[in-house]
């Protein structure tokens, strides 16, 4: 695959994050991993034509993303001391380029959508503290006590899992890798 084709197909990838509903202030929170490999849309195509072994992997994607949000869920409930509605906003989403996964076609990224209150948490800012240049800040102008802490809710769990989701994409082919660069939630 030459360069120009990858940036294009990269490219098309990032325009369906903006239909996400992962956003905040306007902007939005791509929190997804993507399988990505130099294969082509010829071996692409290759693999697809396998449907036993195309379905098999997108049900150990599919089974993968459960575990994690089931294990997300219970960090939610040990660092979080009032759930209004984080842990029920949680959800999965999985995309073959950009796009939903049809019949025969395999997953490509895997993300997950949350209540934005989820990223205050994660990062201990909200109403009186904010965050400039990755530092977090106090903006109140009374009672200038740190009371809120950063509890790492997400990141923690994700570095968990995320080397088992590697073996599943490894035993699929082993010429993908996982490109987990906007899984984390950046400090």
């Amino acid at each position: 695959m030459g360069i120009m084709k990858r940036q294009a197909e990269t490219m098309t990838n990032r325009r369906s994050w903006g239909q996400k509903s992962n956003s905040l202030g306007g902007r939005t929170w791509p929190i997804e991993v993507i399988v990505e490999g130099d294969t082509g849309i010829t071996q692409r195509h290759q693999r697809e034509l396998d449907k036993k072994s195309v379905a098999k992997f997108n049900r150990q994607v599919r089974a993968w993303g459960k575990m994690v949000n089931g294990a997300l869920v219970t960090s939610i409930g040990q660092h979080i001391d009032k759930d209004v509605h984080l842990s029920s906003s949680l959800k999965q989403n999985y995309r073959h380029y950009g796009k939903t996964v049809r019949a025969g076609e395999e997953i490509t990224s895997i993300g997950f959508s949350f209540a934005e209150e989820g990223i205050y948490v994660h990062l201990g800012v909200g109403r009186g503290y904010a965050m400039e240049g990755g530092t977090r800040i106090i903006t109140k102008k009374t009672n200038r006590d740190d009371l809120r802490k950063p509890k790492d809710w997400f990141n923690s769990v994700i570095r968990m899992h995320i080397d088992s989701l590697g073996e599943i994409v490894k035993n699929y082919c082993g010429d993908l890798y996982l490109n987990a660069s906007r899984i984390y939630i950046n400090r």
